[in-house]
């Protein structure tokens, strides 16, 4: 019977949306196109109200066909309208953030103290309910800040519903799986008319509704892992996805000065379109990232959940090192120096830029995860208790030699983003100091016991794999952007000069934000290379090739990367081919400049 409200919720959703879209132009509450946001047209902000609607009128009805909620939590219904009348006067009004702030700490009371939710991850109940006040108001606003593009903010939320539906069903949890249906089905009708291009947006009404009821329901499942370390883990990871946005968003903005609550289009799914997606193909990552975020906490609520403490970190390493190369991405422009920086964003900046605390936080991950890898491979795939003994009593050996190995080979002193063959032998040194020096430190220091050789050597090979990997991801992933940029180009050219010069032309080419044509093939008179790849490219073959392929493809002209093998004669049958197809020829030509004066 249940399950008849999520079509019920669907079906009144995409009833109540089409009425509420005519509302909106009726009394002018569109968002017209802004600098700081993406849309591009007139579009309806009201949204929120009919999913709202939709599932509390799908709840109503569930009571008059059921006779009763029974299992409901009132407390958590009826904060989580109030955030939604919250969200409803800022469309119309537009409160100030300290006002927002100090009514979410209201509602989120009310959770708390009154509703009988708080996240017991600490021993000491004060603790607990400022994780409370924390995680609740900060997944709220994630979800209005996630609420930057077409078809985002909604099927995240979606995704995360129904995760949490699927706790509930395990549960037994009949009241708070009527409420997580309900959702989901105001939220598919929305979709249908928010999915790119939007006809309507959901406006602070829907994002804080969405945000504070998926939040709420989030510590109000029953725990089904006997650990504390999912207490906090699975929500983290069902609402991934804003949470990297999220941070992402907050310390790029710091780092530039500025507020981490205005407007902009510097989120996560900006910076992918500048990686050369579309804006469909964004959606769909980010609905993939949501989806793996949500399938790894129902891993750490198995029962095994000590495979989920291998699988889990993982990701988050792969994700957090994705987001962190996003926010490289130039899509906001500022003439603010670091140097004239005051204050906490200097702070940041001295943290992040100077101090290289991402890559110290990262390798204690890495070191962290590869030790206990290592002795999970070791032991057959599994951590009984002697091996987790031997594990958290060596672990803070490997961690010092590691960060200390790591500062003496210079691991740290390059430029994070830049990878070469040299790195390896510098990574594979250190990796082996580390190891070594971990194993002699322990057997001189602890006679407690005899470390197995094995986990150590299983060690260095996932350490060795994790410090490359994570170097060289960035560089993957600029190979990867600049492919993408390339392709999306129309106008395409045949290079001519397979040699270092048209290596160094294809790199500059893939290194510019908007290439100016795409190489789709390249020439060269050394036959020895007819046939080979170049960079992707295929070496066609030389002049004589050249003819026949310009009458073929489509291209616009000719770039020769190195005018010095190209003597007179040859430049003139060059020419000459290039003239009867109508095609152009540029000479790449790189050269020092003096400095004006």
């Amino acid at each position: 019977m249940i399950i008849v409200i999520l079509p019920l919720a669907t079906a009144l959703s995409l009833v109540l949306i089409p009425v509420v879209r005519w509302i909106s132009f009726r009394t002018g509450k569109v968002a017209v196109p802004r600098a700081d946001r993406w849309h591009r047209q007139p579009t309806p902000t009201l949204g929120g109200v009919g999913m709202f609607g939709a599932s509390a009128l799908a709840l109503c009805f569930f009571a008059l066909l059921n006779g009763d909620l029974h299992g409901f939590n009132w407390t958590l219904v009826a904060a989580s309208i109030g955030m939604f009348l919250l969200g409803l006067i800022d469309d119309f009004f537009r409160l100030s953030p300290p006002i927002k702030l100090i009514a979410q700490m209201s509602f989120s009371t009310l959770i708390i103290f009154f509703g009988g939710l708080t996240i017991r991850f600490f021993p000491w109940p004060i603790f607990n309910i400022l994780l409370t006040y924390f995680w609740l108001i900060g997944i709220t606003n994630a979800i209005n800040l996630l609420d930057n593009m077409d078809g985002i903010a909604g099927g995240v939320a979606m995704i995360a519903a129904a995760f949490l539906a699927i706790f509930f069903w395990r549960t037994n949890a009949t009241g708070l799986l009527v409420l997580s249906f309900a959702l989901i089905g105001s939220i598919l009708g929305f979709l249908i008319f928010n999915f790119p291009p939007a006809r309507i947006f959901m406006g602070d009404s829907g994002s804080m509704f969405l945000g504070f009821t998926l939040a709420s329901l989030a510590i109000a499942r029953s725990m089904q892992a006997s650990n504390v370390f999912s207490v906090m883990a699975v929500p983290v990871m069902i609402f991934l996805a804003p949470i990297l946005d999220t941070t992402l968003v907050t310390v790029t903005r710091l780092l530039r000065g500025q507020s981490p609550s205005q407007g902009g289009t510097d989120h996560s799914t900006h910076r992918l379109v500048a990686f050369g997606l579309n804006t469909r193909q964004v959606v769909f990552v980010m609905y993939i990232v949501s989806l793996l975020g949500g399938a790894s906490g129902m891993a750490l609520e198995a029962s095994n959940y000590r495979i989920s403490l291998v699988l889990v970190p993982l990701i988050l390493i792969a994700l957090t090192l994705l987001t962190a190369y996003l926010g490289r991405a130039k899509v906001v422009t500022t003439t603010k120096s670091i140097v004239e920086e005051r204050g906490f964003s200097r702070l940041v900046v001295d943290l992040t830029y100077r101090r290289r605390l991402f890559e110290i936080l990262l390798d204690l991950v890495l070191i962290s995860f590869a030790y206990y890898v290592g002795y999970w491979t070791r032991y057959g795939l599994n951590m009984t208790q002697e091996s987790m003994g031997f594990f958290l009593r060596s672990w803070p050996a490997a961690l010092f030699v590691g960060y200390v190995v790591f500062y003496l080979i210079g691991v740290y002193r390059n430029v994070w983003g830049r990878f070469y063959l040299m790195d390896i032998l510098r990574y594979l040194t250190a990796v082996c100091l580390v190891t070594i020096g971990s194993y002699l430190g322990l057997i001189l220091v602890d006679r407690s016991g005899s470390y197995p050789e094995g986990a150590f050597v299983f060690f260095a090979l996932y350490l060795f794999l994790g410090l490359t990997g994570s170097r060289a991801f960035f560089v993957l992933l600029d190979r990867m952007a600049a492919e993408s940029r390339l392709n999306a180009v129309e106008d395409a050219v045949y290079f001519y000069g397979a040699g270092d010069a048209g290596e160094l032309a294809l790199r500059w080419m893939q290194r510019l934000p908007k290439p100016p044509f795409r190489p789709i093939a390249v020439f060269d008179e050394d036959s020895h290379l007819w046939g080979r790849s170049f960079y992707n490219l295929e070496i066609i073959g030389g002049l004589d090739k050249l003819d026949y392929q310009l009458q073929k493809k489509n291209v616009i002209g000719v770039v020769v990367t190195d005018p010095s093998t190209i003597n007179e004669a040859f430049g003139e049958r060059l020419k000459a081919v290039c003239d009867k197809h109508g095609v152009w020829i540029k000479i790449l030509n790189i050269q020092l400049e003096s400095w004006p004066s």
